[in-house]
């Protein structure tokens, strides 16, 4: 049957528009098709349908191991006072490229993290003159958005001839307190949401993997972190006055993420030992950030002067101190902000002159910072593009209006539903 063109436009469309669409399902080759759709999925960052799995090329660095093997090694494990004690792994069969990646133990009512030896990890050998990236990633399991961060943290850095190591620990469950009350919409990725501790490591590896990068340790918190009592006494409640931890479950909750940091830390300062190379740079991050685009160039941040001891965050946000969402640290900086747990506890750490300035984790941070010796550059937001997003039931992404940080160039994103009417509680 052929139709003219002429007087009858439409019919003419519609039945254009059902051939072509008949023309991709069946001639399109096998997996591309996924590959677009997850594409045009990640594109659209403005009211997006639930992420779809990553649909990447594997890049030139990614390692490929086969076979499987037996777990026999004992792990370590990762203390926040920077000890390390040798922990018997039960033998388990496992993909050789996906050992068991972490665990956390109870003994005599105190929570142990372990992670493998870098002899298990196979990914993590790589050439020693290549530069090389620990990502961390610490929060809450159900907030996981891990598409962009592949793509735009990950993958870029390996683009560039860095080796990217990523190291994780998630919280199953909080402990219900939000500083923003938008938070109580949220809902985990349905792509994580039915798998265990195992499956969710696997998954995760392999994504790493694809993307070119090395998942070193993940460790799955079945309920919130512990936290150190608090001393009594000297100035100790001067910090992170805003929410005292003492009384506070939101100032408890910025201990435990400092206390998870450190403890990552710990096992990259023990990880450095067993493959004979420091890294040259360090990232913090957050399970919920959503990158809108590619992270600045981490060979351009390392041609700069004083580098090492160099602390690079968004230029807003910052609360009269520093971002604390993500940052960038060169590796002396790393040395001493990825300690800011232990630091606090220490009530001679910081000076008389930053008491009473502290009152929330974005001054305290700022002042292991300045402490430290360390200089602080604030970036602008394409060179750190992301913000707190959050998955919604309705299957899209939106964003905390509190933590958007109004940029050129990109449209106001989906704002997530707020019910307080934007006011801190």
């Amino acid at each position: 049957m052929t139709l003219p063109i002429q007087g009858h436009s439409f019919l003419f469309r519609l039945w254009l528009s059902i051939a072509c669409t008949f023309l991709v399902v069946v001639f399109w080759p096998d997996g591309a098709f996924s590959n677009v759709q997850a594409s045009v999925t990640g594109a659209a960052a403005f009211g997006v349908a639930a992420l779809p799995p990553p649909a990447l090329t594997p890049a030139p660095a990614a390692a490929a191991a086969a076979g499987s093997t037996a777990v026999a090694p004992p792990a370590k494990v990762a203390r926040a006072d920077g000890r390390t004690e040798n922990w018997a792994v039960e033998p388990s069969h496992v993909d050789a490229e996906t050992p068991n990646l972490g665990r956390v133990v109870n003994e005599s009512g105190a929570m142990r993290a372990i992670c493998p030896s870098t002899e298990e990890v196979k990914c993590s050998h790589t050439d020693k003159q290549q530069r090389s990236i620990a990502v961390v990633i610490v929060g809450l399991r159900e907030r996981l958005l891990f598409n962009k961060t592949l793509e735009h943290v990950i993958r870029r850095s390996i683009e560039e001839g860095f080796v990217v190591h990523v190291y994780m620990a998630l919280v199953d469950k909080g402990n219900g307190a939000h500083w923003r009350p938008e938070r109580k919409r949220g809902i985990e990725d349905p792509m994580f949401s039915n798998l265990s501790h195992s499956a969710f490591q696997q998954r995760l590896s392999q994504w790493v993997r694809q993307a070119g990068g090395c998942l070193m340790c993940v460790l799955n918190y079945p309920g919130s972190e512990p936290v150190e009592p608090l001393p009594t006494g000297g100035d100790m409640d001067g910090r992170l006055t805003q929410y005292l931890p003492r009384s506070s479950k939101i100032g408890r909750n910025v201990l435990r993420t400092l206390g998870s940091r450190e403890t990552l830390w710990n096992v990259t300062l023990e990880n450095e030992k067993q493959l004979g190379r420091n890294y040259t740079l360090a990232m913090w991050t957050r399970p919920d950030s959503y990158w809108f685009g590619n992270i600045t160039s981490p060979a351009d941040l390392l041609s700069k002067n004083h580098s090492s001891t160099t602390v690079w965050t968004q230029d807003c946000k910052s609360a009269a101190g520093l971002n604390d969402k993500s940052a960038i640290l060169g590796r002396q900086a790393a040395g001493i902000m990825f300690k800011a747990y232990s630091r606090f506890y220490n009530t001679k750490s910081i000076t008389r002159y930053f008491r009473g300035r502290m009152a929330n984790a974005e001054r305290y941070l700022m002042a292991v910072a300045t402490e430290g010796r360390l200089q602080v550059e604030r970036l602008k937001f394409w060179s750190l593009p992301n913000s707190d997003g959050m998955l919604l039931a309705s299957g899209k992404v939106c964003f905390i209006v509190l933590y958007w940080c109004p940029a050129s160039g990109i449209k106001r994103p989906n704002m997530c539903p707020n019910d307080s009417k934007n006011k801190r509680r």
